[in-house]
């Protein structure tokens, strides 16, 4: 069963911000329909690399825009188990995972509500598949500053 994503205020944050979707697709390259689905909340995951490119185009700081668009976010739970296995074929959002100081599968899933498949499959997969709130919680369960694993993750992103 695959986790709903949850509500997001990024279309009140982008109105607020001045932003059209079409000033969004052009310095992004992220499909004019997709920011309207977006924008609209009929798509609530929204891709980690989609939202910090956006928070290039309005100029605020990851931090900033994952505090205005996720405002309730809130983890599972604050239990703490600690284990550390990065393998041959781990990716860089893998590395990403295991490096944090209270990496274990288990740990994060249990934080975050993120189940443990999905955070297995995550450390395989290239960094553009991971959703934004997914990244922000595992930074809320690390300890981490909110903003901190995307400017780590998309740090070679520039805008169009």
């Amino acid at each position: 069963m695959k986790v709903e994503a949850p509500e997001n205020l990024l279309g009140p944050y982008l109105t607020k911000k001045g932003k059209d979707s079409v000033e969004i697709h052009e310095k992004t390259g992220i499909p004019i329909g997709s920011i309207r689905k977006m924008r609209s909340g009929e798509t609530k995951a929204i891709p980690a690399i989609e939202l910090y490119k956006i928070s290039l185009v309005t100029k605020d700081s990851i931090s900033q825009v994952l505090n205005e668009v996720y405002p309730n976010l809130k983890l599972f739970s604050i239990d703490k188990i600690i284990s550390t296995q990065i393998k041959a074929d781990t990716t860089d959002l893998g590395k990403v995972i295991f490096s944090l100081e209270d990496y274990d599968l288990y740990n994060l899933a249990h934080k975050t509500g993120i189940k443990k498949d999905r955070l297995r499959r995550l450390t395989k997969l290239d960094s553009s598949k991971i959703q934004s709130h997914e990244l922000y919680l595992i930074e809320m369960a690390s300890d981490k500053e909110a903003g901190e694993l995307f400017a780590n993750l998309f740090k070679n992103i520039r805008l169009v």
